[in-house]
């Protein structure tokens, strides 16, 4: 058989002591429920306001790389146009200086300068500078 525990006068204690402790066991039970789940809200304030701090901090840092990314990608547009342009003008310079360097061979004076040319050699040769 399960003993009772016995007060300081030797006798079992009876319904109303049992329920008055009890009840003073329960009352430091919530006493100390209330202390940690003061703990544990003060926590989750302060993680929410961690959290709260970083989200807005990383939308921030993103706003700012969204708009990075937009800017960078205008200027890409904007060079490729640039590009575009100067191949176009790299092209006409190539025509241009191929049309100069055919004119330049197929020059009236070319004729002319290659006969003198040959007058001059002649004249070395009589001379003997040649």
């Amino acid at each position: 058989m399960a003993s009772r525990r016995t007060t300081s006068t030797g006798r079992a204690p009876s319904g109303a002591a049992t329920a008055r402790a009890v009840g003073v066991v329960l009352e430091r039970i919530e006493s100390q429920m209330a202390v940690v789940l003061e703990a544990v809200t003060s926590s989750a304030q302060r993680l929410d306001a961690k959290i709260d701090g970083v989200h807005a901090d990383l939308s921030a840092r993103i706003s700012r790389l969204e708009d990075a990314v937009r800017q960078n990608s205008a200027d890409i547009k904007a060079l490729r146009v640039d590009v575009d342009g100067l191949r176009v003008d790299v092209d006409a310079l190539r025509e241009e200086v191929a049309r100069l360097r055919h004119d330049f061979d197929h020059r009236e004076e070319r004729g002319r300068i290659d006969a003198l040319e040959a007058r001059v050699a002649v004249l070395e040769g009589r001379l003997g500078l040649g």
